[in-house]
């Protein structure tokens, strides 16, 4: 999944008016005023720097946060925010993929950030890795690399996991039988924290939008996710390794 293609930024910015003949700009502004004071703010202000902060500016520390980051610029950088006034906003068209790999772009996101297979099943389908790893949190217990939780017990980190289903965490307090068949047949997608800011948890996940796309999903006053409409929300992976 790695593509050789130039990052793309989209930043929003004051646009100064056409600019004057130079006669009309001798009644303005000294020509030394605009070159040295005005032109390196304009610049500053649409984040000509790599200082800007931005969403957009700011790769994760988190070593699997950041492969999915590198991969989420290399494919154009969709980004669609979710809740409040601004949901299902997408703010730019990726590149597109007719096939179905949000799971492998999982997989494949914890293979090449250095988690092995041990930690981490290679598995590409959703319910297969989730079933993989509830099973070894069952044996190991605390000495788990990965620990599921239901959404309202655990606020998200980057290199996390926040996963959606078709059911709610109806697999937490389950017998572990009915739990795994619960994961395994309810697991929809799960996408790979990278930030948790502005009361929004920043998430990418592959196949998002026919691409590799960063979600921005609303969280509580605790970073807690909360419903909204759409979104069925199924557990939080946590990654302790």
């Amino acid at each position: 999944m790695n593509f050789d293609t130039p990052s793309v930024d989209v930043r929003a910015c004051w646009q100064p008016p056409a600019p004057r003949s130079s006669h009309a700009i001798g009644h303005w502004l000294p020509a030394t005023f605009l070159l040295v004071f005005i032109i390196p703010w304009l610049l500053t202000a649409c984040g000509g720097g790599s200082s800007g902060g931005g969403y957009a500016d700011r790769p994760p520390s988190d070593r699997v946060a950041y492969t999915a980051w590198q991969e989420w610029t290399r494919f154009g950088r969709s980004t669609v925010v979710y809740g409040g006034q601004a949901n299902g906003y997408v703010n730019r068209s990726g590149r597109n993929s007719s096939r179905p790999w949000s799971g492998a772009f999982v997989a494949w996101t914890m293979s090449h950030s250095g988690i092995s297979a041990a930690d981490f099943p290679r598995d590409g389908r959703h319910g297969g890795y989730l079933t993989a790893l509830y099973d070894r949190q069952q044996q190991r217990g605390s000495r788990a690399a990965f620990v599921l939780h239901a959404p309202n017990e655990y606020s998200p980190k980057p290199g996390d996991l926040v996963c959606t289903g078709t059911a709610g965490p109806t697999w937490r307090h389950a017998d572990s039988r009915t739990a795994r068949r619960r994961i395994d047949s309810t697991a929809n997608h799960c996408d790979v924290v990278t930030d948790v800011r502005s009361r929004y948890v920043h998430a990418i996940g592959g196949n998002v939008k026919d691409s590799v796309t960063m979600s921005l999903y609303p969280v509580d006053s605790r970073g807690r996710l909360v419903p909204f409409a759409g979104k069925t929300w199924f557990m939080v992976v946590e990654k302790r390794v």
